[in-house]
């Protein structure tokens, strides 16, 4: 079987040293290129991006999935922003442009950095696949997703279709905050109607798109930068099933504030 892709091992440095080939031809591409063409080649790129996030119901292991339409919702911030930036594109709102440039390039980046779900062996919370080869199908496309996701608000900033203001910055972990309710109320549906089981509603080692319902494991390494900032009383234990887990979206209240802040900051900045 082929190897896996592990932080810094061979087949980590190959995905990232594609994206950044590819984004320099882009920029190749697009230097002698009218802003008309500019801005088109974006949106394609973006509806690109769309489609293939419903088309991947069809390979595997998302054919393992019971209800597989639930994986094509606002199932965590990647997703959502792949389902709402067809629509931000053309938003006239600043804010929701600051918003799509400063998440969409960061979910992109952060993916490269760190590709949880390309070395685990758990797909949708709960069905072992076992070692995920490096360049299976589902890998590629969650690469190409969430490159796509970096690269069309990169292209934006590059080609001035937006500027960011510093005296917007404190909007976005706000925005983020929403996303994320948005994503806790997607799980709360797909529940109700069955879709999902219902024992693992608030599970944090089961679905739980974006740590709605608090951190897979202990606060360790990483983990402690975020378990700083959440007091104790946001932890509670599940009446009927016993499994602890954090109040839903509003554990991560002071985290996304303090760091997102940051981030827009620096995102300004530079």
């Amino acid at each position: 079987m082929m190897g896996q892709v592990q932080i810094f091992n061979g087949y980590y440095l190959v995905y990232i040293l594609s994206a950044v080939i590819l984004t320099l031809l882009s920029l190749k591409f697009l230097k002698n290129k009218s802003d008309k063409f500019r801005y088109w080649f974006i949106f394609t790129i973006i509806m690109v991006n769309f489609l293939v996030h419903f088309l991947k119901i069809f390979i595997y292991p998302y054919t393992l999935v019971d209800h597989v339409w639930t994986k094509v919702t606002f199932e965590n911030v990647s997703a959502t922003c792949v389902l709402l930036f067809p629509l931000l594109f053309f938003a006239k709102n600043k804010t929701l442009k600051d918003y799509m440039i400063m998440v969409g390039m960061s979910a992109g980046v952060l993916t490269f950095l760190f590709p949880l779900d390309t070395m685990s062996p758990i797909f949708n919370g709960s069905i072992d696949i076992g070692a995920r080869s490096a360049f299976m199908i589902e890998n590629i496309r969650f690469y190409f997703a969430h490159y796509i996701l970096f690269l069309a608000p990169f292209l934006m900033m590059h080609y001035k279709m937006h500027e960011l203001s510093i005296r917007r910055a404190y909007r976005a972990p706000f925005m983020l905050m929403l996303i994320l309710l948005l994503i806790f109320i997607n799980e709360v549906v797909l529940t109700l109607i069955n879709w999902l089981p219902k024992e693992h509603l608030f599970d944090p080692s089961k679905r739980n798109p974006s740590v709605i319902f608090g951190p897979k494991e202990q606060f360790t390494g990483l983990g402690l930068m975020i378990g700083v900032f959440v007091p104790s009383f946001m932890m509670l234990t599940h009446p009927v099933y016993e499994f602890t887990f954090y109040v839903p979206v509003l554990w991560l209240i002071l985290p996304v504030i303090i760091y997102g802040s940051m981030i827009s900051l620096t995102f300004c900045i530079i």
